[in-house]
């Protein structure tokens, strides 16, 4: 049986140990301190993680032994084998599915993205745009109501304005013939000036015939412009409603009618109506 004889050797852990021809002693032989590589991130990963890194080979392994996975021992020893007293050294935990042998995943050199990756992302809320729809639609409430309660507000005012504060609808029914009156005196039409007088008015003021209204009406429109009726005032008075007007226009003549330069003027009238076949009608008519 050939054997090793006693001596020091590399015992296949990186130091020399006596070996006393039978088995390896406690002695270990120590080498000049040489300078260590630095480790590399795996490494210090592994370590963090409990897991040994392979121990380095021998200087005096040979091509062959490497590239075949065996370890030198001392003679008697087959190849590979364990040293006496020294565990095998461990591998890395096997390769997780996706990644190459020893890699783990988000180690350096590891592919990117996987399970890994989607599940250590921090997941982003989608809670702002829920935020966003609601300022939108709050947004929008406020501009309408801006916008429509004013013209609420100005349409309500502008009624009330027209109607003179007419409550009922009789005075509101008064309040049209007296726009009505107005109407007719403007464009000349003398069945809407009889249909909103009464025949005592007519006689009254003259106007017994539409020859005589229709001559009248177009020298108030050659005297006057821009004529409108504002009512100011409606009034209920037993069986009677008085309305009153406030009349502004542009004067063409002066106060003998002659002819003079563009002024303007106004005028308060009051009417006087009354009931007439189911309608109120104008049955007089005053001015200040």
């Amino acid at each position: 049986m050939k054997t090793t004889p006693p001596g020091w050797y590399d015992d296949g852990h990186g130091a020399l140990r006596w070996w006393d021809g039978t088995q390896w002693t406690e002695h270990v032989a120590q080498p000049d301190a040489e300078s260590s590589p630095a480790p590399t991130e795996a490494e210090i990963v592994a370590a963090q993680l409990g897991f040994e890194q392979q121990q380095p080979v021998g200087a005096s392994e040979t091509a062959a032994q490497v590239d075949a996975g065996a370890v030198p021992g001392p003679a008697g020893q087959p190849d590979g084998a364990a040293q006496p007293g020294y565990p095998a050294a461990q591998q890395y935990p096997p390769a997780a599915p996706g990644y190459p042998q020893g890699m783990y995943p988000g180690a350096p050199g590891a592919p990117a993205g996987g399970g890994f990756t989607a599940a250590t992302e921090p997941r982003k809320s989608k809670l702002w745009i829920v935020w966003v729809v609601l300022g939108v639609v709050l947004l929008g409430i406020v501009i309408a109501a801006a916008v429509v309660i004013p013209l609420l507000f100005l349409s309500a005012t502008s009624s009330s304005s027209q109607a003179g504060g007419a409550q009922s609808d009789d005075e509101r029914s008064a309040v049209a013939t007296v726009e009505l009156y107005d109407e007719a005196w403007q464009d000349g039409d003398c069945e809407t000036f009889t249909a909103s007088t009464t025949e005592d008015f007519r006689t009254q003021s003259g106007f017994t015939d539409c020859v005589t209204f229709e001559e009248d009406s177009v020298r108030f429109d050659e005297n006057f412009e821009d004529y409108e009726v504002t009512i100011t005032d409606v009034e209920t008075l037993g069986d009677e409603i008085a309305v009153t007007t406030n009349e502004t226009f542009t004067a063409l003549v002066d106060a003998n009618g002659e002819p003079a330069d563009p002024s303007p003027g106004s005028t308060v009238y009051y009417y006087t109506l009354v009931q007439a076949d189911g309608a109120w009608v104008i049955d007089d008519l005053s001015y200040e």
